[in-house]
């Protein structure tokens, strides 16, 4: 019987020790999770950000490389065939 009281003793005990375990990882160790976690989510929206303005730079200037200038050899005149003189 003696035997039995002892198992229950040590096992009670490492229940206990896994507990106090527990409790003290997550104490020290959630804190430091989180803030890593914000940490690495800011800087992944700083390069979301950073990338999409990029993107967005190109999109607002179609003419950025000056080799293909549409207007370069154009002849178009927009007042060539304007009346002016309405009593003409």
């Amino acid at each position: 019987m003696e035997h039995q009281t002892h198992e229950k003793v040590i096992g009670s005990v490492a229940v206990l020790f896994l507990v106090i375990g527990v409790i003290v990882g997550y104490w020290y160790g959630y804190p430091k999770g989180l803030d890593a976690g914000v940490a690495q989510e800011k800087a992944a929206q700083k390069a979301r950000e950073e990338a999409l303005s990029a993107e967005a730079a190109k999109a607002v200037n179609p003419f950025e490389n000056a080799a293909t200038n549409p207007f370069e050899k154009s002849t178009v005149n927009p007042y060539q065939n304007i009346k002016i003189n309405p009593f003409e």
